[in-house]
């Protein structure tokens, strides 16, 4: 046979619960033969003082104690009563406490008590009736040598209001301890069959147990928890669980760092721990799909969302994991800036490369002049967006990006302009941030514009107000959307990548950066699309502006 092994789930929870069973069953058990013996007692008390009661109202009996010696008409009353009612005594007694009656007739006439003074309860003293357990004076039992209890009741006796005696009845206590030995094997049955349904709920207990453990046992799913514990805290992604009806499960020390979760956080709903947005929603199954960019704070998330499923019948929720592509994507970001930047020098050295191939043919013609005047206007042209620039902007670097974006647009067939009422007033102390807001709508803007019809070009303007900057970036594309703010959520793209970089943070990031600075970000539509970005306190302007006040 197969031996039964006591670390078995299934074996714990069967003799556990039978163990709590029998203890239990023997406790009330025992209280239930207490409360039975305390009734039956009570039943024979009052029962002995009905007896006694009764027999205290007779007028034989009234007669009998009132004679100054006993004659034997109290003792024949007395006897008949006895095997009337199966009474063990009945002792009658005058005022003094003189016995008048007795089973043992040994003990007629001599007093109920040997002391000089009886107790007060008795009431041939009192004159009111008592009841209760007593041992009596009838010597031992012949089987057991032990004292004998009886059930007690004593009523006075009263003669026209005048206490002439008492009247005291007992019934034997082993009759009370019978009768609850009688009830014992139908109330031992009782409990026997609720035993067998206690045994029987626990197996299907521990088998119920068995199947939703999968049948595991305990030292299994203490190792399973470890495990988990441990491969949820040491993996780098973010992993979150929650149930069908929204509230957190699980959420590794990732998920909580970038999700920014409060300390107390299992059990609640996923509403109450995350801001409205794109994240929120993607978490929730409002925005499906996988690997979804979130740019969230200043971190980069590739979100996944999938479900719980043990079974194909069994949903229990979803798990979500969380990617942090911060780092990568501003690698590949910065890749993709450099083969911009790659691209516009191509095109600056192509188009000086034509140049050169055009004055060289000139020169062969003997075309001097003509030479001289295409040099003297490719120069003049040049010059004149450099020093509009300069003189509009000053910053060389921001000057360095607009004409490097220059050259990549003309070699794309797209011209861009720039504003003739451009003006930055002061150094630009945010140069990074302005740097990522211009670039990005320029190239949004290049991209949209090149593959136009009829003319294509794109306007830049940057005007200062104080500390604060305004750049706009118009073009003559096909515009944006109608629902335009969905150009500035993560991931919208309409084009690929030559690195493999993920699209469409472009304008989220540019969004993140306004937001940031307090300032805003807005889409518009005139012929083609209109990007206007406010940058408050970029600007070392406001400072130097301010009037000196003397002292």
């Amino acid at each position: 046979m197969r031996r039964v092994s006591w670390q078995r789930l299934s074996t714990q929870v069967v003799i556990a619960t039978v163990a709590i069973l029998v203890i239990t069953m023997m406790a009330g058990f025992a209280v239930m033969q207490w409360h039975l013996k305390g009734q039956l007692n009570q039943q024979y008390e009052q029962r002995a003082l009905a007896v006694a009661e009764s027999l205290a109202s007779q007028p034989a009996v009234i007669r009998g104690v009132e004679a100054r010696r006993p004659d034997g008409t109290v003792q024949h009353l007395a006897m008949l009563a006895m095997g009337q009612t199966h009474a063990r005594f009945i002792v009658i007694t005058n005022a003094r406490g003189i016995r008048y009656s007795h089973p043992d007739p040994a003990l007629i006439g001599l007093p109920v008590y040997a002391d000089p003074e009886p107790p007060a309860t008795e009431p041939f003293r009192t004159g009111k009736a008592w009841l209760g357990i007593q041992r009596g004076t009838l010597g031992l039992t012949a089987a057991s040598r032990q004292p004998i209890f009886t059930a007690r009741g004593k009523a006075p006796v009263f003669d026209h209001g005048r206490l002439a005696g008492e009247v005291s009845v007992g019934f034997p206590t082993l009759k009370v301890s019978q009768q609850v030995a009688r009830s014992l094997p139908a109330l031992g049955a009782l409990l026997a069959g609720v035993l067998a349904v206690g045994v029987l709920a626990a197996l299907a207990l521990a088998r119920r147990l068995k199947r939703q453990t999968f049948g595991l046992e305990l030292g299994e799913i203490a190792a399973l928890l470890q495990e988990r514990e441990a491969m949820l805290h040491g993996i780098r992604e973010g992993v979150l669980g929650y149930d069908t009806s929204g509230r957190v499960l699980l959420a590794n020390d990732a998920a909580r760092r970038l999700l920014r979760l409060p300390p107390r956080f299992l059990g609640r709903p996923l509403t109450g721990l995350l801001p409205p947005g794109r994240l929120s929603d993607i978490i929730s199954g409002e925005i499906s799909g996988s690997d979804l960019l979130v740019v969230t704070g200043d971190r980069v998330l590739a979100v996944s969302r999938m479900p719980i499923r043990p079974d194909p019948r069994r949903h229990l929720g979803w798990v979500v994991t969380f990617h942090d592509e911060t780092e990568s994507e501003s690698l590949k970001r910065d890749l993709d800036e450099a083969i911009g930047m790659t691209e516009a020098l191509r095109a600056q050295s192509h188009e000086f490369a034509n140049r050169m191939h055009t004055l060289a043919g000139l020169v062969e013609l003997g075309q001097y002049d003509e030479a001289i005047r295409f040099v003297t206007d490719v120069s003049a042209d040049r010059d004149a967006l450099t020093e509009q620039l300069r003189a509009a902007i000053g910053d060389p670097r921001l000057v360095a990006l607009i004409l490097a974006k220059s050259a990549l647009a003309g070699e794309r067939g797209v011209e861009l302009r720039v504003a003739d009422d451009c003006r930055v007033d002061g150094a630009i102390t945010g140069i990074s941030e302005v740097l990522t807001v211009t670039g990005n709508l320029i190239d949004n803007a290049i991209e949209a514009t090149a593959q136009a019809a009829g003319s294509r070009w794109a306007e830049l303007t940057i005007v200062s107000a104080g500390a604060d900057l305004l750049i706009r970036v118009r073009d003559s594309g096909p515009g944006v959307p109608d629902e335009s703010e969905a150009v500035f959520t993560d991931g919208f793209t309409s084009k690929s990548s030559p690195t493999g970089a993920r699209r469409g943070l472009g304008l989220a990031l540019v969004r993140q950066i306004a937001q940031r600075r307090g300032g805003m970000v807005s889409v518009g539509r005139d012929g083609g699309a209109v990007f206007t970005v406010t940058l408050p306190g970029c600007l070392a302007a406001a400072a130097a502006s301010e009037p000196m006040v003397p002292s």
